[in-house]
């Protein structure tokens, strides 16, 4: 998500990246995310408003971001939302071919008692069309349930997301919280693996997102686990929240990195904001270049 004026780059071609098999789910090694499209920087609220402005949906920015991700050969997103599930109607209206892998916020009974209720966000993320190829558990939540010692609990909606016969993944900030699945052998398909803990005091079993902190030593814990699990990752804020995008080799840097370090069975997710600068067609063309070098290697 970097902040800084240029010229548009010119379109790149319409083949596809390299993909990764996902129980017969062809997933691009790049994925398109969410979190600019919504408004959520992390880089503080004056970046977040102009985010939200740009991709209003009265503008269309919205919409041609996910038709041009998949012009530049990236075939999923990662959404969640009514928002994102808004968005998705309107994609495909309108042509869009991109499968998309949805977040459950599981807010509702637990943290949130004014928001939509466990069964009814499932209900409405199944009535999208397109229908998801996969859901996973936000995880800020998956990672309440960990500090709370509710970890059962995250296990027994989990497996109702095995009941929709959709690939099941559980997301998290903390190496903890992977691990203690992994050591259980629970019932999923993929983890979504945070590259930077974020939480300012989680060393306190605290969540505060008020005062994020992005250490690389956090980075390399994950990357840790990551290699280590059998199963597939999605590996998300690999641009460290922007602050990995200060110059294009920045950028590719932190792309080369990610994907040097994690498992040729998992990809990376990205989000991606296109005022100032055509932010797909590069984040796709380093990705197509970088595994294009490992593959000489």
């Amino acid at each position: 998500m970097c902040n800084m004026t240029v010229t548009l780059d010119e379109p790149t071609t319409a083949n596809l990246l390299p993909c990764v098999n996902w129980k017969g789910r062809q997933i691009t090694r790049l994925v398109l995310g969410h979190n600019p499209i919504k408004g959520w920087s992390h880089c503080g609220t004056e970046l977040d408003k102009e985010m939200k402005a740009w991709f209003n949906p009265e503008a269309g920015h919205d919409l041609s971001i996910v038709q041009r991700a998949e012009a530049c050969g990236i075939n999923t997103c990662q959404f969640g939302g009514p928002t994102m599930h808004d968005l998705l109607h309107r994609y495909k209206a309108a042509g869009g071919q991109n499968q998309w892998i949805a977040t459950l916020y599981d807010s509702g009974s637990d943290w949130n008692p004014g928001a939509p209720s466990f069964e009814e966000e499932l209900k409405a993320i199944l009535a999208v069309d397109p229908k998801p190829i996969g859901i996973q558990n936000f995880g800020e939540n998956s990672d309440r349930y960990f500090i709370t010692d509710n970890m059962p609990r995250l296990q027994e909606k989990l497996k109702r997301f095995r009941d929709t016969g959709l690939l099941v993944g559980v997301c998290s900030h903390l190496p903890e919280v992977v691990e203690y699945i992994e050591e259980r052998n629970w019932d999923i398909d993929f983890y979504q693996t945070c590259f930077y803990t974020v939480y300012s005091l989680a060393n306190e079993r605290r969540i505060d997102r008020a005062h994020e902190i992005y250490d690389d030593a956090a980075r390399e814990r994950m990357v840790k686990f990551i290699r280590r699990t059998r199963k597939p990752c999605m590996a998300f804020k690999v641009l460290k929240a922007n602050r990995f995008c200060s110059t294009d080799d920045a950028v590719r840097g932190a792309l080369k990195f990610a994907l040097d370090n994690i498992k040729e069975t998992d990809a990376i997710c990205v989000g991606m904001w296109d005022k100032y600068k055509d932010q797909v067609s590069q984040n796709a063309g380093f990705v197509r270049d970088i595994l294009r070098e490992k593959a000489r290697r």
